[in-house]
């Protein structure tokens, strides 16, 4: 037993204990009762052992469907999951295969929004000035809009994108202009980006980013993006005019690199971008904090 297997045993949850002991219990229970109802009346003890056959074979295809079923609704790996190709392996907390020998982690591939940086865009509308009342609308209007997407596609110019922010809101248009005109500010660098993307480099991995970042942020924010210049290269949405989840923007970067995607492993907050990573082959972790990433990287191998 690997060590992994060894820690997946020694850390089963208590939930899983406590059902396979009810699953347990009620099969005892049904002989137990059965065999007491055997003497009590013995003219009926063959269609009773007929009837405790047939549960016996029920209760676990019923349980195996409930887990199955389960697996789907949480997106989940679980024993029961219908992927033959994998099912011999050990799977991380994600569903994600975790690598054989043969296929140990080379390429560490970072969205940047939120993994590596902050989005700050009301922090800075505060130092513009702008109150809580009037950053809410201000926010409606603009990156909670069905526009927003459009400064990462790089399509159309910055201007235009704030255009349409003004022509579906025409009311906050001089603030729209102001407020997002320069958007120095925006992104903030987190404190473990630079030292987190050192240690994987010291430990010969290659690391790209793959981000939806628009042309006007990037370049407004260079100083909380310089640690770009430490990576091996990647795929910024607006100089390929393709946004994630679309399927393309990660063949795209499969093909630039020439990746195996089974030996690269893709981070990012949102777990619809996670998805599509995995439907191209390439292993996902979902961001919700520094230590959780870190530990789905080990459970990976990565060395960090």
């Amino acid at each position: 037993m690997n060590s992994v297997n060894k820690e997946s045993s020694e850390k089963t949850p208590k939930y899983k204990r406590v059902a396979a002991l009810v699953c347990v219990a009620l099969l005892v229970g049904m002989y137990v009762g059965m065999l007491i109802m055997a003497f009590i009346f013995p003219e009926n003890a063959m269609d009773m052992f007929v009837t405790a056959m047939g549960a016996t074979v029920a209760l676990p295809i019923l349980l195996w469907l409930f887990i199955w079923m389960m697996g789907i609704f949480t997106g989940r790996h679980n024993f029961a999951s219908l992927d033959a190709m994998t099912s011999d392996m050990d799977h991380d907390e994600y569903g994600n295969p975790i690598p054989r020998e043969n296929t140990v982690i080379n390429t560490i591939i970072f969205d940047i929004g939120n993994v590596l940086v902050d989005f700050s865009w009301k922090e800075m509308l505060q130092e513009k000035g702008y109150n809580s009342e009037q950053i809410e609308k201000l926010g409606k209007a603009t990156v909670f809009s069905g526009f927003w997407n459009e400064y990462d596609k790089g399509i159309l110019s910055s201007e235009e994108v704030r255009n349409l922010f003004k022509k579906n809101t025409p009311e906050l248009a001089e603030d729209i202009e102001n407020a997002f005109g320069n958007l120095t500010g925006m992104v903030r660098i987190r404190n473990y980006s630079k030292n987190l993307i050192g240690k994987l480099k010291d430990e010969k991995y290659q690391v790209l980013v793959l981000s939806n970042f628009s042309k006007q942020c990037l370049e407004e924010n260079e100083k909380d993006m310089d640690f770009l210049e430490n990576v091996d290269g990647g795929i910024i949405s607006y100089r390929e005019k393709l946004i994630k989840p679309d399927s393309k923007i990660y063949q795209k970067i499969i093909e630039k690199y020439a990746l195996t995607p089974s030996r690269c492993v893709f981070i990012d907050d949102t777990k619809e971008n996670i998805v599509a990573a995995r439907k191209e082959g390439i292993n996902g972790i979902v961001f919700e904090s520094y230590e959780q990433m870190l530990g789905d990287l080990r459970k990976l191998g990565v060395r960090i």
